[in-house]
C-alpha cells in the first residue's frame, strides 16, 4: 500500500488528472511571475554609490533617487559603499541579488576605467546596464597657493619639482587616477599620486595643501571655483564648459587624449529581470526629463542623459575601448 502516492480520496491519481494539475502548478507559477514583474516595486530600493557622499558620482545619485522614488511610489535610498576607487561598491551591486531592489548608480570609472587598470574587475561586465543618467566634463584644477594660473604655468612648476608635487584622485583606478596619469604621461611631469576614498576627501587635501593637482566632474568644485580658492586649468569637454566660460579646453592646451566626458548611469545585477529593467528604465526617461531633476542638473552643471540598455552598453564598450588604447600607448600602469 505503500505505493498508493498522488492520489484524490485515496483513488490512484489518473494520469491526464496528473497533467492537468501540473498544468495548473505551472500556470500558477507563470502568474506569479507576471503579477510581480507587474507590481514591482512593492518596497523600498537601495541605490549603491561606490564613493563617499559629496561626490559628483553620490550629488548626481541623490537629485535622480527622489524623484525617482515619486514615480516608482518607493523609496529610493542612497547607499555609500566607498573604497578601492569604487570597486567595493561596484561589486557588491554585481554580487546581489536581481530582485531589483539592489540598484548601482555607476560612473564610467568604475564601468570603463578600473576594468582596464585591474585583472580582478570581471564581475563589471556581468552588471545589466538600465539607462544612462548624466554626463559632465572634467576639470583640472590646482590652489592659488601653488602659483600658477595657467596650465602652462603649473607645467613649468611641476618640471622644477619632480615628484614633489601630489596628484590627489578618488581612488586607485578612477577615473581621476587615470585622467591623472594621462596628463602626467602626455605632460612629461612627473607627481606623487596620492588616492582618497572619493573625490571630496581628494578635493579637501587640495584645499589643506597636501596636495597640488586633482581632476573631478565640474559640479563638486563649483564653489570653491567660484569663490576662487580652486584655480581651473583646463576642461575636458568637446567644448569649453558654459559654467567656467573662460577655462580652456584639453584639446585647447595641446591634450588631445584628455577629451573625455564623464557619465553616471544605472545598472543592476545580472539576472535582473527583463520586465524589472523595463520598469526602472521608463522610470529613468520620465525622472530625467522631469523638472526637479533638469533644474538640479542644470545648476550643478551636469547634462540629463537618458539611454535604452542597449545604449548604455554601447557607451561603456566605447569608454572602455578608448581607455585601453591610451593605456597601451602610453604604457601607463598602476601599482
Amino acid at each position: 500500500m505503500g505505493a498508493q502516492h498522488g492520489t484524490d480520496g485515496g483513488a490512484p491519481m489518473k494520469p491526464w488528472r496528473r497533467i492537468a494539475r501540473f498544468a495548473g502548478w505551472l500556470f500558477a507559477l507563470c502568474a506569479c511571475s507576471v503579477v510581480h514583474a507587474d507590481s514591482y516595486p512593492t518596497r523600498p530600493i537601495t541605490l549603491v554609490v561606490s564613493f563617499e557622499p559629496g561626490g559628483s558620482t553620490d550629488v548626481s545619485a541623490r537629485v535622480v533617487a527622489q524623484e525617482l522614488g515619486r514615480i516608482l511610489k518607493q523609496q529610493v535610498v542612497v547607499e555609500n559603499r566607498a573604497g578601492a576607487g569604487g570597486r567595493i561598491g561596484t561589486k557588491s551591486v554585481a554580487l546581489a541579488k536581481p530582485d531589483g531592489y539592489t540598484l548601482l548608480w555607476g560612473s564610467g570609472s568604475s564601468l570603463t576605467a578600473a576594468p582596464v587598470l585591474f585583472s580582478d574587475q570581471g564581475h563589471v561586465a556581468t552588471l545589466v546596464p538600465v539607462s544612462l543618467g548624466a554626463t559632465q566634463p572634467f576639470v583640472f584644477v590646482t590652489t592659488p597657493a601653488v602659483g600658477a594660473k595657467t596650465l602652462a604655468e603649473f607645467i613649468v612648476l611641476a618640471k622644477k619639482r619632480p615628484l614633489g608635487m601630489n596628484f590627489a584622485s578618488a581612488g586607485n583606478g578612477s577615473s581621476n587616477h587615470l585622467l591623472g596619469e594621462i596628463f602626467m604621461s602626455a605632460t612629461r611631469v612627473q607627481l606623487a599620486h596620492i588616492p582618497y576614498k572619493g573625490s571630496a576627501s581628494a578635493r579637501e587635501a587640495l584645499m589643506k595643501g597636501d596636495a597640488q593637482l586633482m581632476d573631478e566632474v565640474t559640479s563638486p568644485l563649483l564653489a570653491q571655483l567660484r569663490s576662487g580658492q580652486l584655480v581651473p586649468l583646463f576642461v575636458t569637454g568637446d567644448a569649453r564648459d558654459p559654467l567656467l566660460p573662460e577655462t580652456p579646453t584639453a584639446r585647447e592646451v595641446g591634450l588631445p587624449d584628455l577629451v573625455i566626458t564623464g557619465f553616471f548611469g544605472l545598472l543592476a545585477p545580472a539576472g535582473t529581470a527583463p520586465a524589472v529593467v523595463d520598469v526602472l528604465n521608463a522610470a529613468m526617461k520620465e525622472a530625467l526629463a522631469s523638472v526637479p531633476v533638469n533644474k538640479a542638473f542644470e545648476n550643478l552643471g551636469f547634462t540629463p542623459a537618458y539611454s535604452s540598455p542597449a545604449q548604455m552598453s554601447e557607451r561603456i564598450a566605447q569608454g572602455k575601448a578608448r581607455y585601453e588604447r591610451i593605456v597601451k600607448e602610453r604604457a601607463i600602469r598602476v601599482d
